[in-house]
């Protein structure tokens, strides 16, 4: 079911109403925990779920907070993923605030402003017309819509039920199911046009006609109260204000983002050197040449460009020069699998523009101070902030020895016969024939007395030297005979089966092989990794069990319960 008027929001954050942790003097806000875990999926959860959750918050802080206190920040591996995706938000940031921003209305912010810090019930009475956005558009015109709308008004004040009127008249899909009402909307959640006519509204009130896309609404708001932004600081309300109003901009964000690039390679003067690039793409078809040949792995395209060394300058911007090895050294901060293909001159070209788009990207973030800015710091502080949660359990988990061949030994033999047990088997004579008419004769033959052995040695196609024996076979390696077989007792033969390749079989039961351990030399390794695992949950369980004796931890979560 379509919610008609709902649009994507991103980048919500929620309100910091106090605190609901202490870690000794580190306090994190309702704020920080919706973060993590968003309102909608908290109000969803049950009782258990929800400790769990908490539980699961005041664990991930007190790591951060050990992984600081550590220095993990500093450690090598660390520090060049904070460096790299600390760049990359740098650049998406400053694409919102220098694309996106100047696409944004004063009045839409302003109207954001003024209605965000709070929420409303709502129902609305839509009438459709033929091009309306609907999944089913009526037959009608605007205008017999516009009449249609105007006369439920009309019935409105005259104190008609609004339920029953949306019921009668709606064409929204859901009407069926929520009589009109949509529930409790904050403001950035429906398209412009209903939002502002919503928001206008006291509570009890109802709109005249609004028209959207989806045609002719009769809004009504049943109740008002404080939204999720309501205690938010100064600059986390803008930061939500800029996010939300980016909606009403979004259709125009592509072709913005495009001129905004154009404008940025025109005034870098951007030059490339076509030898250079053409020296590119002959290395990159030799090095898939030698590939075919040799049977080597390709080369990257950070690869391949560090191993060239004599092509010069690449080319211009900015008035300096680049080489290959600066473009290597900025393509391999992506995986391998990320990197581009050198397969043409405009393959290339494109690659290298986006690399000094970014480049640019980074400076004019700087310049603009756009890395000082609440949003980028909040992004960044949320990228490091899981860097040292995970760094911090890696760490836990490294520290755990390998476990060796005694424990390995006592493991299996306390749990071999319940884990480590070969499957049942069965051994089987199987008198296989590949004619139908052959089959029922054989069996009539067998039925009469005739030794089953003999007859498998002088017709069977399987294995006829030894009388068609079969097995010990379990049942995953052919589940037809076995499932036969296990009908049958010892000595006892089946009726004529038909198996693949246009063949049939008659089976007769020799052994039943009771299921044995496996030896220990064949689930050695399996257990050694069932240990590690089992002494790295341990591990970390122990590392954070330590830290909430280590550190005074508080829990205030009574703003999470009310």
């Amino acid at each position: 079911m379509k919610k008609i008027v709902l649009i994507f929001i991103v980048n919500i954050i929620y309100p910091a109403v106090g605190s609901i942790l202490t870690i000794d003097n580190n306090e994190y806000s309702l704020h920080k925990f919706y973060s993590r875990y968003p309102k909608k999926q908290w109000e969803r959860a049950d009782s258990l779920q929800k400790d769990k959750m908490y539980s699961d918050f005041v664990k991930r802080e007190l790591c951060i907070l050990e992984a600081e206190n550590l220095g993990f920040e500093n450690d090598p591996s660390v520090a060049i993923k904070i460096r790299r995706r600390t760049r990359q938000i740098l650049v998406n940031e400053t694409y919102e605030q220098m694309v996106a921003n100047p696409l944004i209305s004063k009045e839409n912010l302003d109207a954001a402003r003024k209605f965000a810090r709070r929420e409303i019930f709502t129902s609305h009475l839509l009438i459709g017309h033929s091009s309306s956005y609907l999944a089913k558009p009526p037959e009608r015109s605007l205008d017999e819509a516009l009449l249609l709308a105007q006369k439920i008004h009309l019935d409105l004040k005259s104190g008609e039920s609004f339920n029953d009127l949306a019921l009668k008249y709606s064409d929204d899909p859901g009407v069926n199911n929520n009589s009109g009402d949509l529930g409790w909307i904050q403001w950035g959640a429906t398209v412009q046009e209903f939002q502002m006519a919503a928001f206008n509204l006291d509570a009890g009130e109802f709109s005249s006609p609004v028209l959207t896309d989806f045609g002719y609404h009769i809004i009504l708001v049943a109740d008002s109260r404080p939204s999720d932004f309501q205690y938010m600081s100064n600059d986390a309300y803008e930061n939500i204000i800029f996010n939300l109003t980016k909606n009403t901009v979004r259709n125009k964000l592509q072709n913005a983002a495009l001129r905004y690039d154009s404008l940025k390679i025109e005034n870098s003067k951007l030059i490339f050197n076509s030898g250079a690039i053409d020296g590119i793409v002959k290395a990159f078809v030799n090095n898939r040449g030698s590939e075919s040949i040799s049977g080597s792995n390709l080369k990257n395209a950070s690869s391949l460009l560090k191993s060239l060394n004599n092509l010069g300058v690449v080319c211009v911007f900015n008035g300096r020069g680049f080489g290959a090895r600066w473009f290597a050294n900025r393509i391999g901060e992506a995986p391998p699998s990320r990197q581009p293909s050198f397969y043409s001159e405009d393959r290339i070209v494109s690659a290298f523009k986006t690399v000094i788009l970014q480049e640019i990207a980074v400076s004019d973030g700087y310049i603009n101070g756009v890395d000082s800015s609440y949003s980028c710091l909040q992004k960044v502080d949320e990228m490091v902030s899981g860097l040292l949660y995970d760094s911090y359990l890696k760490y836990l988990v490294n520290a755990v020895a390998k476990p060796d061949s005694v424990n390995i030994n006592d493991y299996y033999h306390k749990n071999k016969e319940e884990m480590f047990l070969e499957p049942e088997k069965v051994v089987v004579r199987d008198l296989r024939v590949g004619n139908k008419i052959l089959a029922d004769s054989l069996l009539k033959i067998i039925s009469s007395g005739a030794d089953f052995s003999l007859l498998a040695k002088n017709f069977s196609l399987i294995n006829p030297e030894n009388g068609g024996l079969y097995g010990p076979f379990p049942r995953n390696n052919n589940q037809a005979l076995y499932d036969a077989a296990s009908l049958l007792g010892v000595g006892e033969f089946s009726a004529v089966l038909p198996v693949s390749n246009n063949q049939f079989s008659i089976i007769q039961l020799v052994e039943n092989v009771r299921s044995t351990p496996i030896e220990l030399r064949r689930v050695y390794v399996r257990i050694e990794s069932l240990l590690i695992k089992e002494n790295q949950n341990t591990a970390k369980e122990d590392g954070v069990n330590e830290l909430h004796k280590k550190y005074n931890v508080v829990r205030n979560n009574s703003l999470l319960y009310w």
